[in-house]
């Protein structure tokens, strides 16, 4: 009867503690509605002459309002002690694994408990999310809340161009000290990269600049062919960025957000 008792209790120990972790991330997060995004590479159809520019519907979701902080992902290492820096398997992160952290659960100073979390894998950030019942999100959800639904496009390209122009910073400032955007998201330009669920799918090759493998793509502008906006130079960084990734890679200004279901 007692070993009853234990799991009846342990049972519940943990659905609330599901509990709060869904509630922290409701409150934590937007929910963005459902829209249509036109992704920034052209699609090819079958049967098609040509790469074509298709928008796909998004189904509602969930995104953080700002991407995790140190502090935040302390707490995660201090629970989940196989992704600490000493313990982290090198399968699954880069030596620059928390390269600034001082120990496992030492943060630099004081200062960098509020700035976002870098050095940290694709495996890292997608296990963090799973542990809050979340996941990373899609690229074109993450391009969805970046450009606002359309409302916003040219003040991100005007921030995006700013921030490419100056020298990449010893550390990231905080987050939350941008304006929100129309969703009530904050810091999706101008503090750091961030990781996508499926950064890997997509790339700005010969294939994609040019499906008839024709001679074109060997020549400057030929990358242009296969984007809906050849004049979104932030969004070529973006994607080339993605591009240049592998999942256990780490970056100094490379961070993450996590995303859900509403």
């Amino acid at each position: 009867m007692l070993s009853a008792r234990r799991r009846i209790v342990a049972l519940a120990l943990a659905l609330s503690a599901v509990a709060r972790c869904e509630a922290i991330g409701a409150e934590q997060s937007a929910l963005l509605p459902a829209g249509s995004y036109t992704p920034f590479q052209k699609t090819t159809l079958a049967g098609a002459a040509e790469r074509l520019t298709r928008p796909v519907a998004l189904a509602p979701f969930r995104l953080d309002l700002q991407p995790v902080t140190n502090d935040s992902f302390l707490e995660f290492v201090r629970e989940h002690p196989k992704w600490r820096k000493s313990q982290v398997k090198s399968l699954f992160a880069d030596a620059g694994y928390l390269r600034r952290w001082p120990g496992d659960l030492e943060l630099p100073d004081a200062q960098a408990a509020s700035e976002p979390v870098t050095d940290v894998s694709w495996f890292a950030a997608r296990a963090y999310c799973r542990a809050r019942g979340q996941r990373l999100a899609t690229t074109e959800q993450w391009e969805y809340a970046l450009a606002d639904n359309g409302r916003g496009q040219a003040e991100v390209r005007i921030r995006s161009l700013d921030w490419f122009s100056r020298p990449n910073a010893t550390r990231p400032g905080p987050v939350g000290a941008s304006a929100p955007n129309g969703f009530g998201l904050q810091d999706m330009v101008a503090l750091v990269w961030e990781w996508t669920l499926d950064f890997d799918a997509y790339s700005v090759s010969a294939e994609s600049r040019d499906p008839n493998g024709k001679e074109s793509t060997q020549f400057c502008g030929g990358a242009a062919a296969g984007v809906a906006d050849p004049t979104d130079y932030p969004a070529f960084m973006r994607y080339s960025m993605r591009a240049s990734l592998k999942a256990d890679y780490t970056a100094d200004n490379v961070g993450f957000r996590c995303a859900g279901d509403p």
